[in-house]
């Protein structure tokens, strides 16, 4: 028979393997009788925690942890792609190694923080799509371990961060739309309690609050092609000249296959104006208006950034960057 993991104990009792591991745990979070329950099942089944990871908490693993939050474990933005090259080769350098965790849900994050760091399956981790008030973050302050946020938290003194601003990011959006005395204007953003969305709507509104425009509309999306063209083809209509800032460009793709079914054209109809310059944005027709986040710049700094939390490379003081983006004006954002 083979080895009895999490999901085998969590498959018998009908229960998410996140219980089972709190509960293996013994977190308080879990009710004292399915605690009980829990851990009499698996003892039945023979469950055994990794032998490795229980042999690694009282040394180093030589590796350091990145975990993708939805919708990055679809690689939503290239930053991750540069990040995870980068961040692997600076560690190569270290005669470390990375290993990668995915969530596919939010509600999962915490405990894929908890098991890396309680069962040593690194010695430090990055982490994105900050809130600003983070429980991942919140734990391992408390936990005392080496840790680097891609995005501000309420506690900016207290950790090292690495920082897009996206509420630039939102100023320039709107002020490039703008240009072109469209009759009503949407922010498009992802989704809220997120600090650099939420930053990315406050810019917008700025702008548009300064310029005497009407107040935007915003909608919440999540931050993929799919999820873009859905809003599209709800919001396109012909003649409206509306404009539309997109958070990330996987969102204004969207608009573009909903522009082709609706028979609208961007840049002629309807205003467009994308983020984070994709692979592929100077190609659409018309090429897509967005702005530069530096990825590769972005990766080295959190690679750089990590390494220094471990010791590994300098002093483990804290580290705050902010990275400011630049606009890059193509065709889509102008009415005609």
């Amino acid at each position: 028979m083979g080895k009895v993991g999490l999901k085998q104990v969590a498959a018998t009792l009908g229960v998410d393997a996140s219980t089972v591991s709190r509960a293996l745990r013994n977190d308080a979070r879990v009710k004292p009788e399915t605690r009980q329950l829990v851990q009499s099942t698996a003892r039945k089944l023979g469950y055994r925690p990794n032998s490795a990871a229980r042999a690694l908490k009282g040394g180093r693993s030589g590796r350091v942890a990145v975990l993708l939050s939805p919708p990055q474990q679809r690689f939503a933005s290239p930053v991750f792609l540069e990040l995870l090259a980068t961040l692997g080769k600076r560690l190569h350098d270290h005669e470390m190694s990375l290993t990668v965790f995915a969530a596919w849900e939010r509600s999962e994050e915490l405990d894929i923080v908890r098991n890396v760091v309680e069962d040593r399956l690194a010695d430090g981790i990055i982490i994105g799509r900050t809130k600003t008030r983070d429980e991942r973050v919140a734990y391992l302050r408390e936990a005392g371990f080496p840790f680097v946020t891609f995005g501000q938290t309420e506690w900016p003194d207290e950790h090292s961060w690495v920082e897009i601003d996206y509420a630039e990011a939102g100023r320039q959006a709107l002020a490039a739309v703008a240009e072109g005395n469209p009759d009503t204007v949407c922010i498009i953003s992802a989704e809220q309690g997120q600090r650099f969305a939420d930053n990315y709507v406050e810019g917008a509104r700025e702008v548009a609050r300064a310029g005497g425009l009407p107040e935007p509309d915003v909608r919440r999306v999540e931050m993929s092609e799919d999820g873009g063209e859905r809003l599209a083809l709800d919001l396109l209509e012909p003649g409206s000249r509306a404009a539309y800032c997109c958070i990330q460009d996987s969102v204004a793709f969207g608009f573009f296959r909903a522009a082709a079914a609706r028979q609208v054209v961007p840049g002629q109809d309807f205003s467009l104006f994308g983020g984070q310059n994709f692979p592929g944005s100077e190609y659409t027709s018309p090429p897509l208006s967005t702005f530069s986040t530096q990825d590769s710049f972005v990766a080295d700094l959190l690679s750089t950034v990590m390494i220094e939390r471990l010791g590994a490379d300098g002093a483990p003081d804290l580290r705050h960057h902010i990275i400011k983006p630049t606009p890059i004006l193509r065709a889509s954002h102008l009415l005609r």
